[in-house]
């Protein structure tokens, strides 16, 4: 079961912070935000870490968005790891319920530079944004928005994390007018279905573990949008992004005996990528239910219904009394960024249901089936198709792809070779149909 860095309030943590106290630089006493560091009053007490340094500097570029004469510069120094970078206590415990999101004016000497922010105190929560250009100043935006108040007292922020600092220009980075601010003023919170394309819901998703998202022009439809979900080389093999704030759906998904489907358009550089969707609860993670396929096509649109019925191996199992409110979805899940480098992936018209009635419509599939599909180890499965041939692929739950068939005409396919296990087979015949089906095979 995978789990969510920073959505995990159900049990209290515990942390040590070591602090490299070689580079600590003291500026003022304990205020909450805004920061903008024009004065005593406005610039807060930073402890940095593993040789990074914090001080006030006069701004290097006085232009654009930030004319001010004071920034705070953050330079990581030789010898530190790669999450250094500086904190900030503060004097009261947030709450972040409603007006939760952090924006930072930041000038960093690269693009693509991950600046994460996170909150410590009784736990931890994280998150990161992109730098999108170099030598200027933009704004960058972190939000919390659902978070419980009483937990989170110190701010700490850790700028290209992942990265060992050298001391050197392309180590050094700016940043001014930190302040808290409701991004979800006038806004509805997102519920069911999601099409982006209401101006009047708060799409905001919340990434992890190395993925970065934001609402973007379809790339086949310049007159639709979509969510645009870039995984660094950097992620981690459960990198994903939830499909809302830390606060969820507006509306538990209405989840029922014969209903556990929910339909997502997806677009990926890749055919065969894993891509899981995961159901939970609201601060309790571990009420969660996971549902994995892998996708059919690359460089165009298709419908994935997932089925959490049939939930992934070693997961828990729908649970129809909890109230599922937190979906997440995880592009080619189980590998590591640095695996492929830097992907994009696109999703869209996210439905309670099959996707028969929104958005892109799903591949016929009736003239093609697969029985049964649960196989025993060295037996086979029906493949009936129209047409004079048929392509079966067999992938495992990390997208690999680990059997391959062609057929010419109606028949048995024996697995040979293939070890127990859920697997997803795609089948595409000469005809143009293409199929999806779960399988299992066991001993």
């Amino acid at each position: 079961m995978i789990e969510h860095p920073i959505l995990n309030f159900s049990v209290l943590k515990s942390f040590i912070l070591f602090l490299s106290f070689s580079a600590v630089s003291i500026l003022q006493a304990q205020i909450s935000p805004p920061f903008d560091f024009e004065t005593s009053e406005t610039t807060p007490e930073f402890i940095n870490f593993e040789m990074a340094e914090t001080l006030v500097v006069e701004n290097p570029d006085p232009s654009g968005i930030n004319a001010s004469a004071s920034v705070a510069q953050m330079v990581r120094y030789p010898e530190g790891n790669v999450w250094a970078g500086s904190i900030v206590t503060l004097p009261d415990y947030l709450d972040l319920t409603e007006v939760g999101a952090f924006r930072l004016k930041v000038y960093s000497p690269v693009e693509g530079a991950v600046m994460k922010l996170k909150l410590e105190g009784l736990q931890v929560i994280e998150l990161d944004a992109l730098t999108t250009t170099s030598n200027a100043w933009e704004t960058l935006t972190w939000d919390f928005t659902g978070v419980p108040g009483g937990i989170f007292n110190q701010v700490a922020f850790m700028f290209d994390y992942g990265v060992e600092g050298d001391g050197t220009y392309f180590s050094t980075f700016y940043f001014d007018d930190f302040e808290l601010y409701q991004s979800t003023e006038g806004l509805m919170q997102v519920s069911l279905p999601i099409d982006h394309e209401d101006s009047g819901v708060h799409y905001q998703t919340t990434s992890f573990a190395g993925n970065y998202a934001e609402l973007a022009v379809d790339p086949m439809d310049e007159n639709n949008h979509v969510m645009k979900v870039t995984k660094h080389w950097q992620s981690l093999n459960y990198s994903g992004t939830t499909m809302s704030t830390v606060a969820g759906l507006a509306e538990s998904i209405p989840f029922e005996p014969g209903a556990t489907e929910i339909s997502v358009d997806v677009w990926v550089p890749a055919a065969g990528a894993a891509i899981r969707l995961k159901a939970e609860e609201y601060l309790e993670q571990s009420n969660s239910v996971e549902s994995q396929l892998n996708a059919p096509v690359a460089g165009e649109w298709t419908t994935m219904t997932f089925d959490f019925f049939q939930n992934v191996p070693g997961t828990p199992s729908i649970n129809f009394g909890h109230d599922y409110r937190i979906l997440s979805i995880f592009f080619d899940f189980g590998n590591e960024g640095y695996l492929a480098g830097t992907q994009t992936f696109y999703y869209d018209n996210v439905i309670f249901g099959d996707g028969t009635n929104i958005g892109i419509e799903a591949p016929e599939s009736s003239a093609v089936t697969i029985r049964p599909n649960l196989i025993q180890t060295g037996h086979g499965a029906v493949l009936t198709f129209e047409g004079n041939g048929a392509d079966l692929v067999l992938y495992d739950l990390k997208g690999s792809r680990v059997f391959q068939a062609s057929l010419y005409a109606p028949g048995e396919v024996r697995f040979a070779g293939v070890s127990p296990g859920m697997y997803t087979a795609f089948v595409r015949t000469a005809k143009g149909d293409v199929y999806q089906e779960r399988l299992s095979i066991v001993d």
